[in-house]
């Protein structure tokens, strides 16, 4: 470890300094992998209602390629961006999968793959365009309260307004 990081305190892996102009074009990086990854899923979701391991063992593998090439891991940062995914694994078998599993693994991967803030901005804008759609379902009764509905286009959507919104603003 450099000196730089242990007199920061930071318990840091990789490090270097990086200009915010690059630190704009990493998370970009990070934000086209995972919307590519989102889109196959969501396909395969809607179409099969199933999200492939293989989709989302190779989304963490290239994830992790991706912050050892940029440098920018830490222990703390790689924690903190799989909570939600552990949350939504726990919520997954406390309710016997009323959110599936793949779901709750890919929402691990977005975490790995974004970091907390960015996955929770997309969790929570995802289960508001889902309960919407879930309302609408229900009171013009194409569907009734245990309608399944696939999770992933909503994950999609919300990480398509979270991006657009952090372009905007």
């Amino acid at each position: 470890m450099s000196a730089q990081s242990v007199d920061s305190g930071k318990n840091v892996l990789f490090s270097r300094k990086r200009t915010r102009k690059e630190e704009g074009k990493e998370k970009m990086m990070q934000a086209v992998l995972t919307g590519v990854v989102l889109v196959i899923c969501s396909y395969t979701d809607i179409k099969n209602r199933k999200i492939y391991k293989s989709v989302i063992g190779a989304h963490l593998v290239l994830a992790l390629i991706g912050h050892l090439a940029l440098r920018d891991l830490t222990a703390v940062s790689i924690l903190l961006g799989v909570v939600p995914g552990l949350g939504c694994i726990l919520l997954s078998a406390v309710t016997k999968e009323s959110m599936g599993y793949g779901d709750a693994f890919l929402i691990f991967s977005c975490g790995f793959s974004l970091g907390t803030d960015r996955v929770l901005a997309v969790m929570f804008t995802s289960f508001f365009c889902v309960g919407i759609w879930a309302l609408w379902l229900v009171c013009f009764r194409h569907g009734k309260k245990k309608t399944a509905i696939p999770f992933v286009p909503f994950l999609l959507m919300g990480a398509v307004i979270q991006g657009l919104g952090a372009l905007l603003l």
